[in-house]
């Protein structure tokens, strides 16, 4: 059975996405998981009242007539969005077959709005993102796998349809970073914790000179974040202790690379060959670094394509590749005096 459910809100721009948190419980205070169009939910008056007597299957019957009278196919997507965060919010009680419903309910929300829609619209992917934002609601320490890709597939739409440096393709990044630094995810593996700070840290930088509302709100979330990541991980700020697994010798090799925010890739020829392929194939660049490789980290550089490799080459299912960071205690190589 769910345990009782806590949250605080943080705003992508325009969509609203609530996050866990300690503090208010779900009585003071209920998280709105993305809410579905307003229009929506107030053609469910029948539904509601329904599910807070407990009669769900009444509230199903009265949602599937109302679908059958919906010729918008769009709207009947809004209405199975609204239905399911409507049931999140209203029911007596979340049990397991009511939690499964929910999560049921916002599954086919997803599905109805790719059909109408087009899977690459922004729409499908506030849609992922609520269904995964319940399911981590539901099952805060360790969330269903699939919630890690519903986030990479969202980061990925809103990445190319609204662009880098958008506050809500930036603000996609903190319950990313979230998911993945979950002792369920990471196994204590230091360099997947430090990479879910690198996310964190993205999405700081990348709001940090803007004025707008929503950019201002999504630096304030990534920076708090990074707080409790580093009282909870020993993860956090830029200049604070980050767990590394070092890589001797980089500071001496990577004449007029910027390391600060960099991982570090050594091994045999044949791996780095295999490396510079599935980066080139992604889009991304890997700097010359002496004998090593290096892959800035940064704002505009979406890492989700290559995020399985990573964790493969930290995990050690890869041989003869490793990956790191720089030592910050090494004194840089001075750079080459120009001619």
């Amino acid at each position: 059975m769910a345990g009782p459910l806590t949250f605080y809100g943080t705003l992508f721009g325009a969509a609203v996405l609530c996050l866990v948190s300690p503090g208010a419980s779900a009585a003071e205070e209920a998280p709105t998981v993305a809410e579905a169009p307003p229009d929506a939910a107030s053609r469910l008056d029948r539904e509601i009242a329904m599910i807070r007597k407990g009669r769900l299957d009444e509230a199903e019957r009265l949602l599937s007539r109302d679908m059958a009278a919906e010729r918008s196919p769009r709207v009947r997507a809004d209405l199975l969005a609204a239905f399911a965060t409507q049931l999140f919010l209203n029911a007596p009680k979340l049990d397991d077959p009511t939690s499964a419903l929910v999560l049921d309910y916002l599954e086919r929300a997803v599905d109805a709005y790719r059909l109408v829609l087009g899977a690459g619209d922004p729409e499908v992917a506030t849609a992922l993102i609520r269904r995964a934002e319940v399911e981590r609601l539901l099952h805060p320490d360790d969330p269903a796998l699939w919630t890690d890709s519903a986030y990479q597939q969202a980061y990925r739409i809103r990445f190319e349809r609204l662009g880098a440096t958008s506050p809500v393709t930036l603000g996609t990044l903190i319950p990313m970073a979230e998911l993945a630094a979950l002792p369920s995810r990471t196994q204590g593996d230091p360099a997947k914790i430090e990479a879910a700070a690198a996310m964190l840290r993205q999405a700081a930088e990348g709001t940090a000179a803007s004025q707008d509302d929503g950019a201002r709100a999504v630096h304030a979330e990534a920076l708090e974040t990074l707080q409790r990541f580093e009282a909870a991980y020993g993860a956090g700020r830029s200049d604070g202790p980050r767990p590394q697994i070092m890589t001797a010798g980089a500071a001496r090799q990577c004449v007029g690379v910027n390391l600060d925010d960099a991982i570090l890739f050594s091994g045999e020829p044949a791996q780095f060959a295999m490396l510079r392929d599935r980066f080139a194939r992604a889009g991304l660049a890997l700097l010359p670094c002496g004998s090593m490789l290096a892959f800035p980290l940064g704002p505009g550089i979406d890492p989700t394509p290559v995020l399985d490799l990573l964790t493969d080459i930290s995990a050690g299912r890869i041989k003869g590749l490793y990956m790191g960071l720089r030592n910050p205690d090494e004194t840089p190589a001075p750079s080459p005096e120009a001619p």
